[in-house]
């Protein structure tokens, strides 16, 4: 049991640092951006806090709402919004990664980010640990309303774009690469990996709890 745990918690880690490393590359690629990071940097430049903080505190909001509409959550999905806040701030703090400043240098980071990003969201779904904040919101929404995630997706997305834009965040070609391509890109590696997410149980709290200390 134990060293199931831990080959599950090092898949999420995995997951978490190789996302954070493509949202930092999105960021540094200036030529706009996926719809909830629209708005996260737009809080950013709004408030003067710092990327990683904003992104913590939408994905505590996205989950807070995906649980007042009864979806549960699971520890991996607090190290998700925890874990890519201290990444994200920490490699933009030591200026890891270059800012782009041409259109197609730009755009091919944005695309290496997304790639990197769907990457590691494949190792994090795989540890099963607990559903995404924002994944986990979708999901709730599309219960509530009783409409597909995708669309409830869709609806957010525009949403948070237009309240990141008005906060200041940069929206542009890259936001609409990112909004178009990101679900065909993950859906590609999750293809390449034979990796059916419908077919993984995300653990929530109360299971991992049960399971560690054997009363399930």
């Amino acid at each position: 049991m134990f060293q199931n745990y831990m080959r599950r918690l090092f898949w999420l880690i995995l997951g978490v640092a190789v996302s954070s490393i493509g949202i930092a590359m999105m960021l540094q690629a200036n030529v706009g951006l996926e719809p909830w990071s629209v708005l996260q940097q737009g809080m950013s430049l709004r408030t003067g806090m710092t990327y990683g903080t904003a992104s913590a505190i939408a994905g505590a909001a996205a989950i807070l709402t995906a649980v007042l509409f009864g979806e549960s959550f699971g520890f991996g999905t607090i190290i998700n919004i925890a874990g890519c806040a201290v990444i994200i701030d920490a490699i933009q703090a030591a200026h890891l990664i270059p800012q782009m400043h041409g259109l197609v240098s730009g755009i091919a980071m944005l695309i290496g980010g997304l790639e990197l990003l769907a990457l590691g969201t494949w190792l994090y779904m795989k540890s099963a640990l607990g559903s995404g904040p924002r994944d986990a919101l979708m999901v709730a929404l599309a219960r509530k309303f009783g409409r597909s995630a995708g669309a409830c997706r869709a609806v957010v997305d525009v949403l948070v774009t237009v309240i990141g834009f008005f906060l200041g965040g940069p929206v542009g070609v890259g936001t609409i690469i990112s909004a178009v391509g990101l679900g065909p890109l993950i859906n590609l590696n999750f293809a390449a990996v034979r990796f059916k997410p419908a077919e993984v149980h995300q653990e929530n709290v109360a299971e991992t709890i049960a399971r560690i200390t054997g009363k399930r």
